[in-house]
């Protein structure tokens, strides 16, 4: 993908003349009719349509990640939290009615680094504009699959970064203002490599934070194998950015860390951009519904009013089954969500 291409066409201002024209000729093209091209294909800019809001250029105490004009703290400290639920590329469009029929926002899973390099900048402007209209905002969850921020080979480096800046310009091209992304760190990784593992993280992460701040989209990193929160917290001290954030994944905690999902919570609650919520038995990563397993969503529920001060995006990873008991019990436990046009 053209990647100075991508950036041009997402830097347009959503009400100027050549954002509508652009949106004119999308959907004129959409349907085979012709009509006449813009000097810039402009992307949507979505300020007001996207899963994270985020100023052009952020100090520290600048970047508020709020989900949507709607979505703040309200009269009596009440959080309204918006829900999204992962969908692949390749799978969005025909996916969107199912989003509109629930009230969701979308987390578009960028998985399928083959389909990213295939899909079109035009493909990916019209999709923009549908999930527009339809009032859908969007988290990017970039390539993850054998992608490794610290390794031994150069090869593999140089692959990991090519696909998750990929990624980074579809999410923009997209709308998104967030992107989960994950380190690449296993299990595999023994205690006595935690600080050779770390100081080569060190360095991809400079460079993907670097990027993500030429792209306008916070990073977030989603904690996976993890068995405690150190090594995550010395990555944060290190690149220590406005547009470096987490994503505090409880089912992932529940089964792989020594830590409860709340400390977790606790612990990086001043960075948190994004909440995925799934359940398992504390053995496996099985994404049950929320309320099935030991994650503790009322003590999870709890630790989040107490400690955050705004709402954030909460992807509910779960089955398509699983969806609304998962919603229910989360209500149950004291959340309020924000779910348009249910």
């Amino acid at each position: 993908m053209d990647r100075d291409q991508a950036v041009e066409r997402m830097l347009q201002d959503e009400d100027s003349p050549a954002q509508r024209e652009a949106e004119a000729n999308a959907e004129a093209s959409a349907v085979g009719e012709a009509a006449p091209q813009p000097d810039e294909d402009a992307a949507q800019d979505q300020e007001g349509s996207t899963a994270g809001a985020v100023e052009a250029d952020p100090g520290e105490d600048d970047v508020v990640v709020t989900e949507g004009e709607d979505s703040e703290v309200q009269e009596g400290h009440t959080l309204v939290f918006p829900v999204s639920y992962p969908v692949p590329l390749a799978l969005l469009r025909e996916r969107i009615p199912f989003l509109i029929d629930h009230g969701l926002n979308v987390e578009v899973n960028l998985a399928d680094t083959t389909y990213n390099g295939e899909v079109s900048i035009r493909e990916l402007e019209r999709l923009a504009i549908e999930l527009r209209r339809n009032k859908i905002r969007v988290i990017a969850q970039l390539p993850h699959h054998d992608l490794k921020l610290a390794s031994h080979d150069k090869t593999i480096l140089q692959h990991s970064m090519d696909a998750l800046q990929e990624g980074l310009e579809i999410g923009k091209i997209l709308g998104a203002r967030i992107a989960i992304f994950q380190s690449g760190f296993s299990n595999h990784v023994r205690p006595d490599q935690n600080d050779w593992w770390v100081e080569k993280c060190i360095v991809g992460l400079e460079d993907l934070v670097s990027r993500a701040q030429d792209e306008e989209v916070i990073v977030a990193l989603k904690n996976t194998w993890e068995s405690d929160e150190q090594v995550i917290a010395r990555l944060y001290e290190a690149v220590d950015s406005p547009w470096f954030r987490f994503c505090c994944d409880v089912g992932h905690a529940a089964c792989f860390s020594q830590f409860a999902p709340e400390e977790w919570i606790i612990q990086f609650r001043e960075r948190i951009a994004n909440l995925d919520f799934h359940d398992n038995d504390g053995m496996q990563d099985q994404h049950q519904a929320c309320g099935e397993g030991v994650v503790g969503f009322d003590v999870v529920s709890e630790t989040v009013h107490q400690e955050l001060t705004e709402p954030v995006n909460i992807t509910l990873a779960v089955s398509e089954g699983d969806l609304l008991p998962s919603i229910e019990h989360l209500e149950e436990c004291g959340f309020t969500l924000e779910r348009s046009q249910t």
